[in-house]
């Protein structure tokens, strides 16, 4: 059933011209499906930044009730239309979610911490405001330690070059207004988000360090038409298994 829910939003994905991202973020998608597993049946949830709508059609079809925020959900209100989904505008660092208290049982914050220019605590706090009691957040992000990450670190400090490309310093300071939040402001380590999410007085019940970004790629198609590309990749991804701290993205859900 799983495999034919994402095969069917692949399909999606593919006719709007969407099929890279979907390919990228499929493993993250069934990282979060899995850990919102056990949850009653038509569970409300908010999933906050919801473009381009792929895990939200997930959802949709996995049996939740759904209603998102998005800086701006007008881009893809075709979607929103089909899936019956309300999603409202709202910037999280200048407003309050427009939303009651004590109205979803999850909060879906995933791959959007990153870019919040300002603390992220209230934020968070808001997100408890309006989960019930009982209810949980689940969050994502890249993990500031994933293996790759600090060795590039690693050899940029060594060449003693600056930590971003001249072309990355570049692409940053020249964006402007809403336009910052289409890069990372910053990323975090596990102890840092689970302080963060404690702080906004929500109790960690689960913490997963995942894998999702090791895993593209390694198709078995793929291992005759880019042989050697394939096989630095299964060792890569050999390497984060075995070291759960140095993969790619961390997993957390907190409950009311």
């Amino acid at each position: 059933m799983t495999a034919m829910l994402f095969d069917r939003v692949q399909q999606h994905a593919a006719a709007d011209g969407k099929a890279a991202y979907f390919r990228l973020h499929r493993y993250r998608f069934a990282a979060m499906l899995q850990a919102m597993q056990g949850s009653a049946p038509g569970s409300t949830v908010l999933e906050v930044g919801v473009t381009p709508g792929h895990f939200t059609q997930l959802l949709v079809e996995s049996g939740y009730r759904v209603r998102g925020v998005d800086l701006d959900p007008t881009k893809r209100q075709a979607l929103w239309d089909r899936l019956g989904v309300e999603v409202r505008a709202a910037n999280l660092e200048r407003e309050a979610l427009p939303f009651d208290a004590d109205s979803f049982d999850w909060v879906v914050f995933s791959e959007v911490i990153e870019h919040l220019v300002y603390s992220p605590l209230p934020v968070l706090r808001e997100f408890a405001r309006v989960l019930r009691p009982g209810g949980r957040l689940l969050l994502t992000t890249p993990n500031e330690l994933y293996l790759k990450s600090r060795l590039r670190t690693i050899v940029r400090a060594m060449l003693w070059m600056s930590l971003h490309t001249r072309a990355e310093f570049r692409e940053q300071m020249l964006l402007e207004g809403s336009a910052r939040y289409t890069t990372h402001a910053r990323t975090y380590t596990m102890g840092e988000l689970t302080w963060l999410v404690e702080q906004a007085g929500l109790r960690v019940v689960q913490r997963r360090y995942e894998a999702p970004w090791e895993r593209v790629g390694l198709e078995a198609e793929r291992l005759r038409t880019h042989t050697l590309r394939v096989l630095a990749k299964g060792a890569f991804a050999a390497l984060t298994a075995a070291v759960p701290p140095s993969r790619s993205m961390l997993l957390l859900v907190a409950e009311r």
